[in-house]
């Protein structure tokens, strides 16, 4: 997107060269940013969003011994140890899936809620928050999430290295595999919620992650020939993290430079595109015609 000047104002983007550079590329925000602020340029909007009221980080680790063979591609006989041994391991394929067990107790929940970027949200509507309600406005209700962590999938790890000869020679071998998980940890967690009792309740979002690492505890010697195959005996940790978030419908009054304007990729149409949005309310022509009270 080209910024150049708009209603008479300079202004510039930090994204404009949006020209791939070799096999990447660069993203383009679809906002100019006026290079003077004038507060008769900035128009206040009010915007329906999600306000995150309460939050928690929840950190879990799971270990895992793991015995795995595999062929170097080349005889082992005469194989008398390791060297330069390097491993590594990659959790694309693990799937982190957190399950509500119970909430105060409660097991029985409302059909889940579609939130932003597909996740999940509990609606929390079922939760009593009158006492605290009437105790003063802004003190919340504590509620206790009992819930499993679901971790299954694999770990795809790769070993590299040396193996050393009876003759002096050594030779180089790499080896990817995938080790196959499917494990499940308990865990509790408590939270603040405000008033259940609006128009739009709050609700209970919650997402994970994990990253996967491998561990020779006896080094090399973690390694071992068998049956003409190479063995490693290895300890999988596997950290997962995991965000709950209590979530509430907002409307809040926002300064805004204008609306956002993605570049334009035009096809062969022979007819005027159709706009996306309605057109929206030009403040500052409404009060140069009428008249403004503020």
């Amino acid at each position: 997107m080209t910024c150049g000047t708009h209603e008479d104002k300079k202004i510039y983007n930090n994204d404009v060269n949006t020209r791939p550079t070799g096999p990447c590329c660069k993203a383009n925000s679809s906002c100019c940013t006026p290079e003077r602020y004038d507060p008769k340029k900035i128009t206040a909007e009010c915007i329906f969003v999600e306000k995150v009221y309460d939050s928690k980080i929840i950190k879990k680790e799971l270990d895992l011994v793991i015995s795995e063979r595999f062929d170097p591609g080349f005889p082992t006989e005469g194989i008398v140890g390791f060297d330069d041994v390097s491993v590594s391991c990659s959790s694309k394929g693990l799937k982190v899936i957190p399950k509500t067990i119970s909430v105060n107790g409660i097991t029985e929940f409302p059909p889940p809620i579609p939130g932003p970027g597909g996740i999940e949200q509990l609606d929390l509507s079922f939760i009593d928050t009158s006492e605290c309600d009437e105790r003063r406005r802004h003190v919340g209700t504590p509620i206790i999430i009992e819930q499993d962590i679901e971790v299954c999938g694999f770990a795809r790890i790769t070993i590299s290295g040396k193996a050393l000869f009876t003759n002096g020679k050594c030779r180089e071998f790499t080896s990817t595999f995938d080790v196959p998980v499917d494990n499940s940890l308990t865990g509790f967690a408590q939270l603040c919620i405000p008033s259940t009792e609006a128009a739009f309740p709050p609700s209970l979002a919650e997402f994970c992650a994990a990253l996967c690492k491998v561990i020779l505890p006896a080094g090399t010697r973690s390694l071992s020939v068998v049956d003409g195959d190479i063995q490693v005996y290895a300890a999988l940790v596997i950290c997962i993290k995991c965000e709950k978030k209590v979530k509430l419908p907002v409307q809040l009054c926002v300064l805004s430079t204008g609306f956002c304007e993605p570049e334009e990729q035009s096809g062969l149409c022979g007819v005027d595109f159709p706009d996306l949005f309605p057109r929206q309310i030009d403040r500052k022509e409404m009060c140069d015609s009428h008249g403004c009270d503020c």
